[in-house]
């Protein structure tokens, strides 16, 4: 019996065959917006917003050690992050977010978190910080619980899905999470293991297996197959892809989901993976069979 879902997040509009879920990132980190499909999940970068921090520079996360740009080298930032407790970034993306509920099958956030361990120190967050009257761990993490309060509310009853950055002992501390609380809110939780390779199967094993121990609702992982602006000589071989999948399937976790820019990458993908018979075959017995089984639903693809 199958009990593992598939899915791929994409960032074109054009769903696929072959997955449970086609997410359709809408938004991503560079801050531009799309139009909703009404045949995919909208996938909505939050916080992460290159193209509003590039407009409003004055909204941007801060910290003693700098600002949360890019080019701050001692944080690592993969985008630009605004001030969570800034209200006009809340409310742009909280309305985005209840406008493709209502068109859209169901909703997945991300970047819906504190930039890391050193913000956000603005005016604003050492005020709300002050007033609550909580220590400044619970005080992020309490922020952080609120909004996701609120994506609940505009998403309603479709199904929601918050990604969690990659750290499962200091996820509170770096970003407020708090994973108890997160879970009164979300419908699955949506782990990020993205690389360009992925040679050493047991790392990623090992996050899946720690983020299901820890998590009180579905957890899904996602891997890179194909991001903007990569060819397939800068990422990684099928042959590690289905190998990273396989070993994470065995972990207990709900979901594994594949990243590409477009659907015909994810396509290639598919037609590779069933034509790799000998890596199925030295994949047999890992104990992640599901995956196997899916590659194989896959040849009537081709």
């Amino acid at each position: 019996m199958v009990t593992l879902k598939f899915g791929v997040f994409l960032y074109k509009p054009e769903p696929v065959e072959g997955v449970d879920y086609n997410f359709y990132r809408i938004k991503p980190e560079s801050g531009t917006v799309g139009e909703p499909n009404p045949k995919m999940y909208t996938n909505i970068a939050c916080f992460g917003d290159n193209a509003l921090a590039a407009k409003r520079p004055e909204w941007i996360s801060v910290s003693k050690d700098g600002p949360a740009f890019r080019t701050n080298k001692r944080y690592n930032l993969r985008w630009d992050v605004l001030c969570m407790t800034n209200p006009e970034v809340r409310e742009y993306n909280l309305n985005l977010i209840e406008k493709c509920a209502k068109e859209t099958p169901g909703i997945s956030i991300s970047s819906q978190h504190f930039a890391d361990h050193g913000f956000c120190v603005c005016p604003r967050c050492v005020e709300q910080w002050r007033q609550s009257g909580l220590n400044w761990t619970e005080w992020r993490a309490t922020t952080v619980t609120e909004f996701l309060k609120e994506v609940r509310q505009r998403v309603g009853s479709k199904p929601l899905f918050v990604n969690l950055l990659p750290d499962p002992v200091l996820g509170k501390e770096r970003f407020g999470y708090d994973y108890d609380a997160l879970a009164e809110y979300a419908d699955y939780f949506v782990i990020p293991m993205f690389s360009k390779a992925y040679p050493t199967p047991w790392y990623w094993e090992m996050l899946a297996r720690a983020f299901k121990s820890k998590l009180k609702k579905p957890v899904f992982v996602n891997f890179y197959v194909r991001g903007p602006g990569e060819t397939w000589e800068t990422v990684a071989p099928t042959k590690q892809i289905l190998t990273v999948a396989t070993r994470a399937a065995r972990t207990g976790i709900d979901g594994i989901i594949f990243l590409a820019e477009k659907a015909d990458w994810i396509r290639e993908f598919q037609k590779v993976a069933v034509q790799s018979k000998d890596v199925l075959a030295e994949l047999e017995g890992y104990g992640g069979d599901e995956v196997l089984r899916l590659v194989h639903s896959w040849e009537s693809l081709f």
